[in-house]
């Protein structure tokens, strides 16, 4: 109901501006009415959107079946083939699904939205089909060089996938094939104990953010929080052991989402920026204090006090707001 009425709301001052006209804003309202009832599925489309998921985790039990008790007895070239015909049939399969080659590549998917999230489901087979495919070919090389080479053409497909079908499982499958390459890349080239894993981490967090923030991306909010998540886990992999650069930098991603959040407005980064403050809190009195109830309670009342400012400042604000 808020957002119909917001909808309401903005069109008539697009009417009283002149922006559109009384007929325009009737036609824009009633493709909303449209949309949202085809968006509620009937029983039938409920019942065979449920089978189609039962059908594609079949699949992917099937292959970990496969892989377990018959892998050994295929040929390499194979798996592979295998592989590459159950990637392909994923790919096939999630582009009839979003409508056909008119309804990919699209920046908000033309499907509905169950047929959209199956389609999204299908690449991330897809992505790691070509994952283990590709991991199978290169099995004659070293474990390393295997394990990039099929890290980061999963990390391709992911990103074509997400491409072909925008959402949000195409954009979690595209962060974890994108830190499981940058794990392996960094481990490759790098010393263990270097920093490079965690700043490439970083990084990586920080592009997230900037595609979330220019509007990239179909869902900000996963953006932001995906950004966050991996730049916290790059703050924490800089160094090794008790180290003030691990809750220095992760302090820091907190306030640069509160600013962020002046910014955008997003609840993630306010959330985000409260919790990494949080986190790097916690994390400098268990590794530079004795600990014990004494410092617990200043945390403690250091944390309530600024609650209660924060709390008295929107009150007043939001009293204000009324009376004006």
């Amino acid at each position: 109901m808020v957002r119909e009425h917001g909808v309401d709301v903005a069109l008539e001052r697009l009417v009283a501006s002149g922006v559109i006209s009384g007929e325009q804003r009737g036609a824009v309202l009633r493709a909303v009415d449209e949309q949202e009832r085809a968006g509620r599925a009937g029983g039938g489309r409920v019942a065979a959107e449920i089978v189609a998921y039962v059908g594609a985790g079949l699949v992917a039990a099937g292959l970990g079946l496969f892989v377990d008790n018959a892998w050994a007895q295929v040929a390499q070239s194979g798996r592979v083939v295998l592989l590459a015909v159950v990637a392909g049939c994923a790919v096939w399969g999630a582009v009839a699904l979003a409508g056909g080659c008119a309804g990919v590549f699209r920046r908000v998917p033309i499907a509905s939205a169950g047929r959209a999230r199956l389609a999204a489901v299908l690449l991330v087979l897809a992505a790691a089909a070509v994952t283990g495919a590709v991991a199978t070919a290169f099995g004659a090389h070293r474990g390393d060089e295997t394990a990039m080479a099929g890290s980061i053409a999963g990390l391709l497909v992911a990103a074509l996938g997400y491409l072909l079908v925008p959402s949000v499982i195409g954009l979690v499958a595209v962060a974890g094939f994108g830190i499981a390459s940058i794990l392996i890349v960094t481990s490759e080239l790098f010393d263990v104990r270097s920093p490079w894993q965690g700043i490439s981490l970083m990084m990586f967090g920080a592009l997230w953010f900037g595609l979330a923030g220019a509007r990239l991306l179909v869902a900000e909010w996963a953006g932001y929080l995906l950004g966050g998540v991996i730049a916290v886990i790059g703050a924490q992999s800089v160094t090794y052991g008790e180290s003030l650069w691990r809750p220095g930098l992760t302090a820091l991603i907190g306030v640069l989402c509160l600013v962020l959040y002046v910014i955008a407005r997003d609840a993630v980064l306010v959330l985000g920026g409260a919790a990494g403050i949080a986190v790097a809190v916690v994390q400098v009195v268990a590794d530079y204090t004795a600990g014990g109830p004494v410092v617990a309670s200043v945390v403690l009342g250091i944390g309530a006090l600024v609650l209660t400012v924060g709390l008295v400042v929107l009150l007043a604000r939001q009293g204000s707001g009324r009376t004006g």
